[in-house]
C-alpha cells in the first residue's frame, strides 16, 4: 500500500478594527489556478501536521507567530486524491490572531489575499468544499465563543 501525502490547511482568523473576526484568503497565481483558498501545503518528512501548520501559515503568509492568541487543531480531515492521483490525508487547523497584518504572500504560489469578514463567507468564497468545510467549523466555534 502506498504511502500518503501528508497536507494542512490552516483557517487564519483575525480581530478586525470592527471588533469582529476577518478571514485570510489567498488567491493563487496563475500557474496554480487563480482561485481562492485559505492556507494550505504539505507536510515535511519529519514534520507533525502542527509543526507543518505553523511554518505554511508563516511561508505563505509572513504570519507574525507573536501574534497568535490560540492555534487550534479542529480534528477534522480529509483523504482524497490530488491533481497528481496520489492519495492525501490533509488535516486542518486554526489559527487565532489578536489583529489584522499587512500580508506579505509568496509570489510563487499566490498573487493576492483579502480579508473577508466572518459573517461575510459562503461556499462560493473558496474553490474547494473542503476549504469551507474548515471555515465554517472554525466560524462555528468562534460563534461559540461569543464572537
Amino acid at each position: 500500500m502506498s504511502e500518503r501525502h501528508r497536507k494542512v490547511q490552516v483557517v487564519i482568523a483575525a480581530i478586525s478594527q470592527k471588533n469582529q473576526f476577518d478571514i485570510l484568503l489567498l488567491e493563487t497565481n496563475k500557474k496554480r489556478g487563480e482561485f481562492w483558498q485559505n492556507v494550505t501545503g504539505s507536510v515535511e518528512k519529519k514534520e507533525t501536521f502542527e509543526e507543518a501548520a505553523l511554518r505554511e501559515a508563516i511561508e505563505e503568509t509572513s504570519l507574525n507567530i507573536e501574534s497568535i492568541v490560540e492555534m487550534m487543531d479542529l480534528n477534522m480531515g480529509f483523504i482524497f486524491k490530488d491533481q497528481w492521483d496520489r492519495k492525501v490525508q490533509e488535516e486542518c487547523f486554526l489559527f487565532v490572531l489578536d489583529e489584522l497584518w499587512d500580508v506579505k504572500i509568496d509570489p510563487k504560489e499566490h498573487q493576492n489575499y483579502k480579508w473577508v469578514p466572518y459573517e461575510a463567507l459562503t461556499n462560493e468564497s473558496v474553490k474547494f468544499p473542503s476549504n469551507f468545510e474548515a471555515i465554517k467549523k472554525s466560524l462555528n466555534l468562534l460563534r461559540h465563543r461569543g464572537v
